[in-house]
């Protein structure tokens, strides 16, 4: 379940959108304020964007904003965090990819600070040439980085414009190089072009966090690709 969780919390912002009304921290219990904290690096855009989500009770609580008024606050190198509706947390970005090893600090409305380094994170890249995918036929596709340490994740979707025509690769074995996309995982990718997106990430659990626990990661994003998906069983 954990792993589940993790690549849906870490392949949400595939599509940022709005994420409704939040609750007031301080209408909750404090020691029930779950964290999530990322520093995610998009090289589509070249921009680091650092962002601290809180909800209540665990990973897919109600959002909760901390209010200056009530003395709560989140900041990651001494910068304060705004926060912002359309990350769904309190939120910062930065130029280029420079703002990797910082700490978040939180402060709740009882005066309780919980400080959390994030870990390590590397880059990923599409190899050179990739711009075809063969849906009838499984292929083990390579990318060009480092492999996967402990905590390393590897996550890629396929997608089109088209509601349910793509597809979701994943995986989390340690000293792995590649990742192997199946049939079964490409059966409803429509032929014609379709756009790519490939993270990788590190996460680890807060050290320093409620009863609630949290998680904090380093997120690199490559820059997408746009492919064509063909079906070589047909004529």
């Amino acid at each position: 379940m954990r792993n589940v969780i993790a690549l849906v919390l870490a392949l949400a912002t595939l599509a940022i959108t709005g994420c409704g009304t939040s609750e007031d921290s301080s209408d909750v219990n404090q020691d029930r304020i779950y964290t999530d904290y990322e520093v995610f690096y998009n090289a589509n855009e070249d921009k680091t964007h650092v962002i601290a989500r809180f909800r209540f009770g665990n990973a897919f609580g109600t959002i909760l904003e901390l209010m200056d008024s009530s003395g709560a606050g989140v900041t990651y190198n001494g910068a304060k965090l705004a926060y912002s509706k359309r990350w769904g947390g309190h939120h910062k970005e930065y130029a280029g990819n420079t703002v990797t090893g910082g700490s978040f600090v939180y402060t709740d409305i009882d005066g309780s600070r919980y400080t959390n380094t994030v870990p390590d994170g590397t880059s990923i890249e599409f190899p050179s040439g990739f711009d075809t995918i063969d849906k009838n036929t499984a292929q083990t596709f390579a990318w060009v980085g480092t492999f996967l340490q402990p905590d390393d994740q590897v996550g890629i979707f396929v997608g089109s414009w088209a509601w349910g025509d793509d597809a979701l690769f994943w995986t989390d074995a340690d000293g792995a190089i590649d990742i192997v996309f199946g049939v079964n995982q490409m059966r409803n990718l429509a032929l014609g072009t379709a756009e790519v997106f490939m993270d990788r990430w590190n996460a680890v659990d807060v050290t320093k966090g409620t009863s609630a626990g949290g998680r904090i990661r380093y997120k690199y994003r490559a820059t997408n690709v746009v492919v064509t998906v063909i079906d070589s069983s047909i004529p």
